[in-house]
């Protein structure tokens, strides 16, 4: 929010410096950001008028021109469109520097000598941009330095971080009452002085609200036979100082009141209001409207839309619509000042990615009791700088009046809170300079303060302007902040550092997805979000394994193709019953592609497969102790093709595959994925906690090596169980170390290769042992799966 220090003088008495101002504004917590200096005082400009224009002899788009400025006329030449004899202009002298940092001098232009030169508001600093010199009033003396004859002086201007609890101080005199409060002076507002005439505002407009929730209040004046046109300098420069463009005189105006009052105004032409009614109604499904920047905008529903006979005509508290626009052909005005409900205009605002200075303070908590004064306010300006008449009365519709807010005043409470002394008259008198009002032991809360609920925020109050500095510091009771970590939170920790040392880089992504987007790749329904801070993210989702396929085609697109990633993150099941809260769960997702080793020198260029996830997951598996894990083939998930389900005894922990590539499509990548997604509180509870320490052998181990021809579709997991089974206490050891199909396997079978660790504790075991078990086993795995060794 950016103030001005001399319109800030409109209200108080200021004598303090600006920069010490800002410094007193910081510590009550309005925080000034920066204080930018904004001078107005041009040393060798002045007033000139244009005596005699002669075309340039040299050039077409240039003129020749003899500019009075009091005590010698001036040979100026000029290439704006927009300059007559007889103007009064801004004449830089020679001398003279202006904003730009250009130095003027007596120089020759196409042969011709110029002695100044003639500006326009930008060159002189004053505007972001001009359409030519800039024209001056008629009754302004000759000759004058620039700024006295504008009565112009240099500006300070505050930029204020104003948090989103504090509307009042989203306005000159919500600042200027907080200045006052620091300065123990009260603030002077402008006195409305409205005159009108005879004729009645309500013969002329009727106004309904139907949508009462969103629009508890609507008011209106009517103000004819107005001319619009350009504002004056002093109205321009005000606006221009908090970094706001001027329009017209009209529209400027309402600008104008909204940075003193902070109160959004609307103005509409009358002659374009149909039927000459005002309908404040909510928006129906996927009703349009174009706005004001033209733009023709789909509307959610429940938007309240001020409307005429015919149609809308704005959008209640967010933007005014192109079809009734004040223009330079506006002969009528009909001046509008509300109150809408800011829940839903955060709601609208948020939807159509539509953010206005109005819809900014309506959605923060405007004052639904200050809309009058502003009105009025604006009323009168308009009369002033534009003519017109005010027709009598407003139009003011408030079903349902809102009441100022009471709070006990506890003073020992108080004092509590703050570990202070005060007394009630202390209290009670710096409250009051922030116009708060006490009865009968009750503050009464003005409408203007939504932020104030209960006891502690009149506490706050107390504390910020009786100083924080002046309070002592207290140590009443000593707490001890450190919180222990539970074992959940360890064991998550210890996921992410073994994952981390298996060479995989952790990703965050968000948990807001597209819904439409989400149901389309995972097949299920997301759990929506009522109120979305976009289209585009309008759900909860449900799995994270498409969120880590964005992240690789990000990755891709930047031309990283080999990707170990993994994220640990919330997902978010749709219950039953659509009312209740979602199901969150905690999952580990993992995704794997590209070459195997990178592009190292010594890398084999081989691209990760199935085989990569499934060993990733069986090492982790070890690492936390999952002791029953086993594999099983899973074809239930439309993410993953190839699938496998891990389980823990009969408890599915996750599953783990080849990325759909329906899935890698929509991302467009063209390489394999592959991924796995894990419950993490399951794998929680079935890891085994209770482990006992056991002595390593100290007699050697006895190895054996074993190939199998089996039936393709046996899986190579029931074969390791059954050998670990029939095995007994001395098999220590079974890993499968091959995979052949070929020539010398006959079609429709695999063969698959074991290699065998046999070790007793007490001795060393004979060879006669190790054959007994290996037939032993043989006969099992040939009676269960047909296994036949492979010579």
């Amino acid at each position: 929010m950016k103030i001005s220090y001399n319109w800030l003088k409109d209200y108080l008495d200021l004598t303090i410096e600006p920069r010490q101002l800002a410094d007193r504004l910081s510590l009550v917590g309005l925080e000034v950001e920066e204080v930018q200096e904004r001078r107005l005082d041009f040393p060798n400009v002045v007033v000139g008028q244009i005596m005699n224009i002669e075309d340039h002899p040299s050039a077409e788009k240039l003129k020749i021109c003899q500019v009075d400025v009091g005590e010698e006329d001036l040979s100026i030449v000029c290439g704006a469109e927009n300059i007559t004899v007889g103007q009064m202009v801004p004449v830089a002298k020679e001398g003279a520097t202006l904003a730009n940092g250009l130095k003027i001098h007596k120089t020759k232009i196409r042969d011709v000598y110029s002695e100044g030169m003639l500006c326009s508001e930008a060159e002189l600093g004053l505007s972001d941009r001009s359409e030519g010199i800039w024209i001056l009033p008629e009754n302004l003396p000759k000759g004058a330095p620039l700024d006295k004859a504008l009565n112009l002086e240099t500006d300070f201007i505050f930029d204020i971080a104003v948090s989103p609890n504090r509307p009042d101080c989203l306005s000159h005199i919500g600042v200027a009452r907080e200045v006052g409060a620091i300065l123990s002076q009260p603030i002077q507002k402008p006195v409305n002085l409205v005159k009108e005439k005879k004729e009645k505002a309500d013969k002329h407009i009727k106004i309904t609200i139907k949508a009462k929730e969103g629009c508890p209040r609507y008011s209106a004046r009517i103000i004819k036979n107005i001319k619009v046109g350009k504002s004056p300098t002093w109205l321009i420069n005000r606006l221009e100082a908090v970094g706001m463009r001027s329009i017209n005189n009209v529209v400027d105006v309402t600008n104008y009141v909204l940075m003193e009052t902070g109160h959004p105004l609307h103005a509409f032409d009358y002659d374009l209001i149909h039927g000459k009614k005002i309908i404040v109604r909510e928006s129906e499904e996927k009703e349009t409207f174009v706005t004001l920047d033209d733009k023709q905008r789909e509307l959610p529903a429940g938007t309240v839309l001020i409307c005429d006979a015919r149609g809308p005509v704005a959008i209640g508290g967010i933007m005014g619509g192109l079809n009734s626009e004040v223009s330079m052909n506006t002969v009528n005005v009909l001046l509008e000042s509300a109150y809408f409900d800011p829940e839903r205009i955060q709601i609208s605002s948020r939807y159509l990615g539509l953010s206005t200075e109005a819809s900014q303070r309506f959605e923060r908590g405007a004052d639904p009791n200050g809309n009058i004064y502003a009105l009025d306010r604006a009323a009168q300006l308009i009369c002033e700088l534009c003519g017109g008449e005010i027709l009598a009365g407003v139009v003011d519709v408030y079903p349902k009046p809102i009441e100022p807010r009471q709070i006990p005043l506890k003073v020992e409470q108080i004092n509590n809170l703050l570990g202070t002394d005060l007394k009630k008259a202390e209290i009670k008198k710096i409250l009051e300079r922030i116009e708060l009002k006490i009865k009968n032991d009750r503050v009464i809360v003005p409408t203007f303060r939504p932020d104030l609920e209960g006891v502690a925020d009149l506490a706050e109050e107390v504390a910020r302007l009786y100083g924080l500095e002046n309070i002592p510091p207290k140590q009443l009771i000593t707490i001890d902040y450190q919180v222990g970590m539970n074992e959940f939170d360890i064991f998550i920790n210890q996921i992410r550092e073994l994952l981390v040392g298996f060479g995989l880089q952790e990703v965050i992504t968000s948990s807001m997805v597209n819904s439409q987007l989400w149901e389309e790749l995972t097949g299920q329904k997301l759990y929506p979000i009522l109120n979305p801070i976009s289209k585009d993210l309008d759900g909860m989702r449900n799995s994270l394994l498409p969120s880590l396929a964005q992240v690789i085609e990000y990755n891709r697109n930047r031309k990283y193709f080999n990707l170990k990633l993994f994220e640990i993150n919330r997902v978010f099941l749709p219950p039953a019953d659509p009312n209740q809260q979602p199901q969150e769960e905690l999952h580990l997702a993992i995704a794997l592609t590209g070459k195997r080793e990178g592009n190292l020198w010594f890398s084999s260029g081989e691209e990760v497969d199935f085989f990569d996830i499934k060993g990733l997951a069986q090492l982790l598996s070890d690492k936390i102790s999952l002791d029953n894990s086993k594999f099983i083939s899973y074809s239930d998930s439309v993410i993953l093709e190839e699938g496998m389900a891990l389980f823990n005894g009969n408890n599915q922990l996750g599953i783990l595959g080849r990325l759909s590539s329906r899935i890698a499509a929509k991302f467009e990548i063209d390489s394999e994925v592959y991924g796995a997604e894990f419950q993490l509180q399951k794998m929680f509870e079935n890891r085994k906690i209770d482990r006992k320490y056991q002595p390593i052998s100290r007699f050697p181990a006895v190895e054996r090596d074993v190939a199998l021809i089996i039936d393709e579709d046996v899986s190579a997991g029931d074969i390791v169980s059954s050998i670990q089974r029939e095995g007994g206490p001395y098999l220590t050891k079974v890993e499968i170390f091959d995979v052949y199909r070929g020539k010398q396997i006959p079609a429709g079978k695999k063969s698959l290769a074991f290699h065998l660790n046999f070790q007793a504790m007490d001795r060393t075991l004979t060879e006669e042992e190790i054959n007994l078990l290996m037939e032993k086993i043989f006969t099992v795995v040939n009676r269960l799966f047909q296994a036949k060794l492979r010579e």
